[in-house]
């Protein structure tokens, strides 16, 4: 071509008209690029994963601290009913071991008896001795021996459980009845539980 050719081509032209690249090499720099590419999209994808990872962890450590908490409380509660059910249940025991020892020997209202008679001051006049009417035949024939008549006088009352008793005097009464000894050792054990449930 003449020079006056080359000069009216425009610039595009020109550049056209560079001797090409190299498909070869232009592979090679393709190649070059799309590894660039690529590791630069495992690299956020690498960053956004263990982002997302953290986050995950720090939602699954929550819960499981919530969990612990939870758990935790639960088992507190459960110590709590447990103990009220065991204290239940002995009480329960402890009601049908008296009663079926009340049946079995009755003759253990003189113990009863003779507490309450110690615990009576000495200076007492005309006491009332209050017992269940089976209990009366048991301790009548006994106490007439020991015990001055005309101080103490025996009095049958169907209000009173057997195993129990109850003084009346003018300074006040002295309450051995199976209720009331019973509220004594539940109140020791933070219970209230009535001999009667």
């Amino acid at each position: 071509m003449s020079e006056e050719t080359q000069d009216t081509r425009s610039a595009f032209d020109r550049w056209e008209g560079l001797e090409a690249v190299p498909p070869a090499d232009r592979e090679a720099e393709e190649q070059k690029r799309l590894r660039a590419l690529e590791e630069e999209a495992r690299k956020k994808g690498f960053e956004a994963g263990l982002e997302q990872a953290r986050a995950t962890m720090d939602q699954e450590r929550k819960r499981l601290r919530q969990l612990s908490e939870s758990f935790s409380a639960a088992l507190d509660s459960l110590d709590f009913r447990l103990a009220d059910q065991v204290l239940s249940l002995s009480l329960d025991v402890s009601k049908q071991v008296i009663a079926g020892e009340l049946s079995a020997r009755p003759e253990r209202i003189l113990d009863v008896v003779k507490l309450a008679l110690k615990q009576m001051a000495e200076s007492t006049r005309e006491a009332r001795l209050l017992l269940n009417p089976e209990d009366a035949l048991i301790v009548r024939p006994i106490l007439n021996e020991m015990l001055d008549k005309s101080r103490l006088r025996i009095v049958e009352d169907q209000r009173i459980v057997r195993g129990g008793c109850l003084i009346e005097t003018l300074q006040g009464d002295l309450d051995a009845t199976l209720q009331a000894r019973w509220r004594q050792v539940i109140s020791v054990l933070g219970s209230n539980k009535n001999w009667l449930e």
